[in-house]
């Protein structure tokens, strides 16, 4: 009996982890995205641009934390250490610092996506969300009133290509930004200054 325990229990694990459809739309994995919880620090692309239908596809994303020093990253913890603000990614000049492109121009407000704290994606779905290629200063702001709360000192590379999982960390093409900024990476995370926009 124990031996058929463990397997029901193992089963249902590998179901509620994975990367489904079903943990979009329904079940278990749609109450904990409704309260906040959507894998925070994880590559993002690995189910969006893998696993899931073509509507769920993102053309980058990533995970803003509250400080650098997160480490526990069972469901609890990331609520607590991720910054739960509405956030968009701008792809900066590095020559004049002026926007090249913004996701949130690729907003939609029927978006689960935004349920997850601290998540930085843009759609694929939506008109005008590919990046341009080149070398850009990276930006974390707030959405709705543009404001500075996170910003890269190094310049990111932007290939145009599509992402690959077998070279998710590319580094001609850094559109899953978890890869270097997740759980086992340096974080993203707001500016100290900038904290009191995470809810």
């Amino acid at each position: 009996m124990k031996y058929y325990t463990l397997l029901f229990l193992l089963a249902t694990s590998f179901l509620l982890s994975g990367c489904s459809e079903e943990g979009e739309e329904g079940g278990s994995a749609t109450a904990a995205t409704t309260s906040g919880w959507h894998f925070q620090g994880r590559d993002c692309l690995a189910c969006h641009n893998v696993d899931l239908a073509t509507d769920r596809k993102l053309v980058l994303a990533g995970t803003l934390f509250k400080n650098a020093t997160a480490t526990d990253f069972n469901n609890s913890q990331e609520l607590t250490d991720s910054c739960n603000a509405d956030l968009a990614l701008q792809f900066v000049r590095n020559t004049d610092f002026s926007v090249a492109y913004s996701t949130a121009d690729s907003y939609d407000a029927n978006s689960k996506g935004y349920k997850g704290q601290g998540n930085i994606f843009g759609l694929a779905r939506v008109a005008n969300s590919t990046p341009p290629t080149g070398d850009y200063l990276m930006r974390v702001v707030d959405r709705v009133s543009g404001i500075n709360l996170a910003q890269s000192t190094a310049v990111h590379k932007f290939s145009g290509a599509s992402y690959d999982i077998t070279n998710s960390a590319d580094a001609t093409n850094q559109i899953a930004c978890n890869t270097c900024h997740g759980i086992t990476t340096s974080r993203l995370y707001i500016s100290a200054g900038q904290i009191s926009y995470c809810k």
